[in-house]
């Protein structure tokens, strides 16, 4: 097992080699933007064209665009390891990107920080309402009424984006697959590889800069833009104290986690 203290002294005394270099801030906004526009072409340029042309319901094409947008960005979080030269090995992985064993304070800062999540995102859903009434901010037209502002109050009970689920098991497993690389991909890029080398440059600001471009990042949820900035700020704040990218990894995926619920009840009836 990998004990958290020992790789973090290490780290600290590799901090300066060839293997973790400093992270300009041009380069951050590039890696920060490059994941969110191929998700941004994939949502708004390839889903109505699978749509038009295929005949597909809008939850099948959500799931190939997101589900395989994803799985690209966790295909590059792991090419991006190997570019630095780093080896082939667990041990050397889990110490790059920082999956270190969590401690009792860990668990302590992601139950805090679910709670953080949740209370900022409802209590500022005013604020998606509001920049959705911005042309450039509003969701397209071919959105279920559930992924725009306010979608909440429009959740259809069996249904998810207008797809009845009704004993559809497939949905679930598909789903389940498209979540594990939304929170993989996403933490092994931006938590793993990206926080690490953007400490090097920022120092104790990191957590600042890291947390916006996290939140750009979202530019696909545009209109949620302000809901998610005080999560993802709080939440890199943390991960930067405490060196460990288990703590974002559980936060990030208990929250995306709550849609396969409400996927489970409508297959069940």
């Amino acid at each position: 097992m990998i004990n958290a203290t020992t790789f973090k002294i290490k780290e600290v005394n590799r901090s300066t080699s060839s293997l973790l270099k400093p992270m300009p801030l041009w380069q951050s906004i590039l890696l920060s933007l490059a994941p969110a526009f191929l998700l941004y072409a994939f949502y708004y340029y390839l889903m109505p064209v699978l749509m038009d042309s295929a005949g597909f319901p809008f939850l099948v094409v959500y799931l190939i665009a997101w589900g395989g947008g994803e799985a690209l960005i966790f295909l590059a979080s792991l090419v991006v390891y190997r570019t630095e030269g780093n080896p082939l090995t667990w041990k050397a992985f889990a110490s790059r990107y920082r999956l270190y064993n969590m401690e009792r304070m860990d668990w302590g800062w992601v139950a805090v920080l679910l709670i953080f999540g949740i209370v900022t995102t409802f209590g500022l859903t005013f604020t998606a309402e509001w920049l959705g009434s911005i042309p450039a901010f509003a969701p397209p037209d071919f959105f279920p009424a559930e992924l725009t502002p306010g979608g909440v109050s429009n959740v259809v009970p069996g249904e998810f984006m207008g797809f009845p689920l009704k004993d559809m098991w497939w949905v679930l497993v598909v789903y389940f697959f498209g979540w594990f690389f939304n929170i993989f991909g996403e933490e092994f890029w931006f938590r793993g590889y990206m926080l690490p080398r953007q400490e090097l440059t920022h120092n104790q600001y990191t957590w600042i800069v890291h947390g916006v471009l996290f939140t750009c990042f979202h530019i696909f949820w545009k209109w949620n833009l302000i809901a998610l900035l005080p999560g993802s700020l709080f939440m890199a704040y943390v991960v930067q104290r405490r060196r460990n990218t288990w703590i974002s990894i559980l936060w990030h995926g208990t929250l995306n986690f709550i849609p396969m619920i409400w996927i489970l009840n409508g297959i069940l009836g």
